[in-house]
Formats: C-alpha cells, structure tokens, sequence
C-alpha cells in the first residue's frame, strides 16, 4: 500500500484565523476527516496495489479544499476525466473536504 497523508496537525495550521471552522464546525471538519481517512483504508484493502492520497489544502477563490483518492494502480490508465482534469481512471474512491466562510461540507 502506497500513501501519501497529510499530517493532521498541518490541516488547519496555515489558514488564516477568520476562514478557519470554529465550535460546531471545527468538530464537523474533524469527524470528516477521521471518516474520509477510514474510508481510504477501507478502499486501500480492496484494491490489489492501493495508493492512498489525502493531500494538505488548496485554495480554489474563498474555498481550501482537502482532496483525497484511492487509486488501484495495477488498473490501466485509460483517458476517463472528470471536469476538474483528474484522471479517474484508476479511482476507487474520491473526493474532498471543503471550508468556507468557516462552513464545512464534504463532496464525492
């Protein structure tokens, strides 16, 4: 199993204080990743060669976004993308935790 995890103490630390998720939220934002993160194990032991990517944030306008996959690597790469320009080819789960405005939601 290949894995590329972002440190949890990293995920929030560089967002500055006002865009963070507080109270509510920032419980929310912590029961999605530890979800999200059980998910790619759960995933990772399906696939015969598992890569498991939960990549630090990207800010996309007033969004950071944490995107994260399951690839199985031994699945031929072929030319399936989704409108983002990710190869799905080889996904077998996907997705991302996205905050803003302190809000939290998780997309699939």
């Amino acid at each position: 199993m290949e894995s590329h995890i972002a440190h949890t103490y990293d995920l929030l630390r560089s967002i500055p204080e006002a865009d963070k998720p507080k109270d509510k939220e920032l419980t929310e934002f912590w029961a999605k990743v530890a979800w999200e993160l059980s998910q790619l194990l759960e995933y990772g032991q399906q696939a015969e060669k598992s890569q498991l990517v939960f990549n630090d944030f990207r800010k996309a306008g007033s969004q950071y976004l944490w995107e994260f996959w399951v690839n199985d690597l031994v699945t031929p790469k072929r030319e399936a993308y989704n409108w983002h320009g990710q190869n799905t080819s080889q996904w077998l789960y996907a997705g991302a935790i996205c905050v803003e405005n302190g809000r939290v939601s998780s997309h699939h």
